[in-house]
């Protein structure tokens, strides 16, 4: 008995060592190589969920980086930041070789329409779908201010449009300005506060009227914001001179769409180093009429940013960069690089050293006319950057005292394509109108049919152009000393005129002259609009209707007298 009690307990104690060997096995730690943590093969530590540090590293720092910072500014209030809400919260209890193709939908190699580099460079109408595989919310429906969807914001071809007003031409016809907006009096001279030009334009949606004229003395630089009617022909007396700095549509001018007439910028060298007496630096759908525009440091106009579209100027002065810092130039035409396109229609650019203007992009420059540069006239792309598509037609280059020999046109480069037509030059310097047709575009790439812009409705000879540049251009209501002069140069045909080092070198006095400030028409209402001429149209001039449209035909009260300030579409005021 004792014999088998031993052996009992011999083989009991051989059960419990085995029991003891089977519970450690922890068999699921799982050694298999991945330990599921995940440290597969592709590194990817996957906490997942997705803070994905895997190729794509959803956050999404790739090249979109889906907040979007790319290059369409598209700040995309979509959802996407993606953290990747779908599927894949990667526990990865899957077999799992984890390679981490991410089966979830977001593989992001960015198969959106837009590819989101955003090259289109229509101030982004983003109504791309973002296929962006992502089935997360970000189908980028974006609000970003500019509809376009991207139809190229073309609406060249619509004749129903509605003109800027009765005459206006180019690429920047059908900007409305401040149409239907709010009417701002301008009441003092003051360089700020209330009343004041800078306080007029701080603000969108805005025609602005003058109550009184005179020389605005400016010691920074104005920024106009967007949907806004600068009615310069309201000032009375000698109209309105901005002096001392510049006026800047920029990005807090919002998309533009602005109309600018019959004032009168004069940066000067006590102006800001390094700036533009007008620089236009984004926005679309601007129409300057009758701007005297002079003095810049860098540039006199500059038009130069992305996404820029859609400009016109029409019977405007660019002249006398000031060359205090060796930089005098009439300025750089260039909206989107060369994607933007602009008119420069019955104009004059006199006493710029260079850049008259250096124009790249889609354009027309028609019945304008140069006078007295100095090293370079009109600069025919100068890059091999992008291709350009000009129509030069009926435009008078006359060589002035200051300007060297065979630079009417310089920069020129076979992705320069011109359409040239019935351009004279006149560089003999002897005082009389006798040039000859301009026949030598150098090495441009020269076309035999126009493109198709859109032109003028009464396109002159350059001859009939020249004279009407002189009759009228600039802001030509009431001529101040410094056009005055200009013109005289001009007429000097090749005997006067000279680069200026700074504004004092013209010897008028306080620079700019005398600007008589004038008596405004009585205005009951305050709705922009005299009571003589209300009266005389039929309306209350006791009742603000300054939006309302009497006659139906789509211009706003005001803007019907505004027009008939300057003769617009051949109509006086009553």
């Amino acid at each position: 008995m004792k014999k088998w009690s031993v052996l009992f307990w011999a083989i009991f104690a051989m059960c419990i060592a085995c029991s003891g060997e089977e519970g450690t096995n922890t068999d699921d730690l799982i050694s298999d190589g991945d330990a599921d943590s995940d440290t597969d093969s592709d590194g990817d530590s996957d906490s997942d969920a997705d803070g994905d540090s895997d190729s794509d590293s959803d956050a999404d720092t790739d090249g979109d980086a889906d907040s979007d910072s790319d290059s369409d500014a598209d700040s995309d209030s979509d959802s996407d930041a993606d953290t990747d809400t779908d599927s894949d919260t990667d526990t990865d209890t899957d077999s799992d070789t984890d390679t981490d193709t991410d089966t979830d939908s977001d593989t992001d190699t960015d198969t959106d329409a837009d590819s989101d580099t955003d090259s289109d460079s229509d101030a982004d109408s983003d109504t791309d779908t973002d296929a962006d595989s992502d089935t997360d919310s970000d189908t980028d429906s974006d609000t970003d201010a500019d509809s376009d969807s991207d139809s190229d914001a073309d609406s060249d071809s619509d004749s129903d449009e509605l003109l800027a007003f009765p005459g206006a031409e180019g690429f920047g016809r059908y900007a409305s300005g401040g149409r239907g907006g709010t009417v701002y009096h301008v009441t003092n001279l003051n360089d700020s506060g209330t009343g004041s030009l800078r306080d007029a334009v701080s603000a969108p949606n805005r025609i602005v009227v003058f109550d009184v004229g005179g020389i605005i003395n400016i010691f920074s630089r104005i920024v106009v914001h967007s949907n806004i009617y600068i009615a310069g022909q309201t000032a009375p007396g000698g109209g309105i001179t901005v002096y001392g700095n510049g006026v800047a549509f920029n990005s807090d001018s919002g998309d533009g769409n602005t109309i600018v007439r019959y004032i009168r910028v004069r940066m000067g060298a006590g102006g800001d180093s390094g700036k533009d007496a007008v620089s236009i630096s984004l926005g679309q759908n601007y129409m300057f009429d009758h701007v005297s525009i002079s003095w810049g440091r860098d540039g006199t106009l500059d038009v130069n940013g992305t996404p820029i579209d859609n400009l016109s100027f029409q019977e405007c002065i660019i002249s006398q960069g000031v060359n205090v810092d060796n930089h005098s130039t009439g300025g750089l035409m260039q909206p989107s690089g060369v994607d933007g396109r602009w008119s420069m229609i019955r104009s004059l650019y006199i006493d710029n050293k260079t850049r008259n203007p250096k124009a790249r992009g889609r354009h027309e420059f028609i019945n304008s006319v140069l006078y007295n540069w100095a090293e370079h006239g009109y600069i025919m792309g100068d890059t091999t950057n992008g291709t350009s598509e000009c129509n030069l037609i009926g435009n008078y280059f006359i060589y002035g005292p200051s300007s060297n020999s065979d630079t009417h046109i310089t920069g020129t480069t076979e992705y320069f394509h011109v359409y040239p037509e019935d351009n004279w030059v006149d560089s003999n310097k002897n005082g009389t109108l006798d040039g000859s047709l301009l026949t030598n575009y150098k090495t441009a790439t020269v076309m035999t049919s126009p493109f198709d812009y859109p032109g003028m409705n009464q396109q002159m000879s350059a001859q009939d152009a020249l004279a009407h540049v002189i009759d009228n251009v600039g802001a030509s209501i009431v001529r101040d000393a410094v056009d005055e002069l200009l013109i005289g140069q001009l007429m000097s045909y090749g005997t006067e005129g000279q680069i200026v080092t700074t504004e004092a070198d013209n010897g008028i006095s306080g620079n700019v002259g005398t600007v008589a400030n004038g008596t405004p028409p009585i205005d009951s209402d305050q709705d922009g609009m005299p009571d003589d001429w209300e009266t005389a149209r039929g309306l209350n001039p006791s009742v603000a209707d300054d939006s309302g449209d009497d006659d139906d035909d789509g211009y706003t009260n005001i803007e019907e007298y505004l027009s008939c300030l300057v003769g617009d579409g051949g109509v006086a005021c009553p």
